[in-house]
């Protein structure tokens, strides 16, 4: 397995150090912000106060949303104990914070600190709005997949967090990575002003040396129903281990398909839209590509293909958001840009501006091997179309994906299926 990630140095390191110092201020006011939190307890131990649940709950929370924004970026001590006190003015793994902080309260967990010979257990709830910045290009209320995973994933790292990993090896400065997993959709229900419950269990912890891998099961549920299931992994990467990013490739640079010069004749019925004229792309904050191109013959399998361009910039929205003191942009991202760049790739082959969803059944497969640095320039992603088949009276899309960080490429993503809805 390659943990090796990298920064590359070729950037406009005014707009870089512009960037560091709003983080900075950012990072300022969030810690005066959570100073006031005087509602919660200096230490907690495996003797827990309980506090008040929502409305929609039979059940009171363990953690609400305070303790929640205080473990993303706020006193860690105050959330884990006392035993964390070694991270005092030390980045520490935390969750994401401010919009994609997508949990309203943890329920509860079943598991000892330091315990990691038997799995352990969380159950965390999200309020979804009825109204959102994640909802603006929803058709039928359902949830984009980039939210749905940050919805499955974040409890991974509480509880992570709250058995003491890290602890294991005191003296390092870690970095929590996602690298890879699975997701098999079985329905796609309106869960606008629902509430998700999250069910995830850590299965297995793997110690080498200064890294750690450990391996999850996680289910999504509402109203006592579960429409997604899956399995991922997360390490914990000692900082000096991440000082290059080889990606997928072995650090080898590479191009996507429809920049190759022997592919370029394909890309003649290349099609350029705007992008507000279809209702199921985004053209807000989840908007993930500025450019696009569609091969409608082109790709491996000659059934069609899709490439997109994102600008990078250091001043983007999430960088302050995921993580604290350790900015890079969610996977979950790059994945919504390769679900947005597939989307085109329909409606091109269609002809139709008919809505496209996620499709039920869908199973599939991600891996991450570098991520999207704020030094980057750009983000590249290109889908090949591998299948278009009729289920249900729907015409269903199948394609895989790859995902640069500038000519690196490091994210991999297999069987990703749509549907396009009929008028």
């Amino acid at each position: 397995m390659v943990t090796n990630l990298s920064i590359i140095e070729r950037f406009n390191h005014r707009t870089v150090d512009q960037s560091r110092r709003l983080t900075s201020v950012h990072s300022k006011f969030l810690s005066m912000r959570h100073a006031g939190l005087n509602l919660l307890a200096n230490n907690i131990s495996a003797s827990i106060n309980f506090a008040p649940g929502n409305m929609n709950n039979s059940l009171p929370a363990l953690f609400d949303n305070q303790w929640l924004c205080e473990f993303a970026t706020g006193d860690i001590v105050k959330c884990l104990g006392s035993e964390y006190a070694i991270y005092a003015g030390r980045r520490s793994p935390r969750i994401p914070n401010g919009d994609i902080l997508l949990i309203s309260r943890i329920i509860t967990i079943d598991g000892k600190r330091g315990e990691f010979l038997l799995p352990s257990k969380i159950k965390a709830e999200f309020d979804v709005p009825t109204e959102s910045w994640f909802l603006e290009a929803s058709a039928n209320g359902d949830l984009p997949l980039s939210i749905l995973m940050e919805i499955a994933l974040q409890p991974c790292g509480v509880l992570s967090a709250w058995l003491g990993t890290q602890l294991r090896n005191p003296n390092e400065d870690y970095l929590f990575r996602n690298l890879d997993g699975s997701i098999e959709l079985s329905s796609t229900p309106d869960l606008r002003g629902k509430v998700i419950s999250t069910e995830a269990t850590l299965i297995k912890t793997i110690f080498s040396s200064s890294t750690i891998i450990q391996h999850f099961d996680f289910s999504l549920s509402c109203e006592g129903t579960v429409f997604l299931h899956g399995t991922t992994s997360f390490g914990y990467f000692p900082k000096e281990s991440m000082a290059t990013q080889i990606g997928l490739d072995n650090g080898n640079k590479s191009k996507p398909w429809g920049e190759l010069l022997e592919n370029k004749p394909a890309l003649a019925d290349v099609r350029t839209k705007e992008l507000s004229s279809f209702s199921d792309i985004p053209s807000g904050k989840l908007k993930m590509f500025d450019q696009f191109g569609v091969a409608i013959s082109g790709g491996n399998s000659k059934i069609g293909y899709g490439y997109s361009i994102r600008r990078n910039s250091p001043l983007d929205w999430f960088y302050v958001n995921h993580f604290f003191q350790d900015p890079v942009m969610p996977g979950s991202l790059g994945i919504e840009s390769v679900i947005q760049t597939f989307k085109t790739v329909i409606h091109s082959i269609t002809n139709s501006r008919n809505p496209v969803i996620l499709s039920p059944g869908m199973s599939f497969q991600w891996k991450y091997r570098g991520q999207v640095l704020q030094e980057h320039n750009q983000m590249k992603v290109e889908i090949h179309l591998t299948e278009i088949s009729s289920r249900n009276g729907y015409n269903v899309f199948t394609g895989s994906a790859s995902v640069w960080a500038d000519d690196i490429r490091i994210y991999e993503i297999q069987n990703i299926c749509l549907r396009q809805l009929e008028e």
